[in-house]
C-alpha cells in the first residue's frame, strides 16, 4: 500500500486517493497510532 501511495502522489493524483492508501497503512498497524497524525 505504501508503494501504491507513492506511484499515485508520483502520478500527482489527489491528495485524497494518496492518503486512502496511508491510511489503509495505518488500520494495519499492530500498536495504537497517535491521533495528532
Amino acid at each position: 500500500l505504501s508503494i501504491e501511495a507513492l506511484e499515485r502522489f508520483v502520478r500527482k493524483e489527489p491528495l485524497r486517493r494518496v492518503h486512502e492508501c496511508v491510511f489503509g497503512v495505518l488500520a494495519m498497524e499492530s500498536e495504537p497510532i497517535d491521533p495528532r497524525l
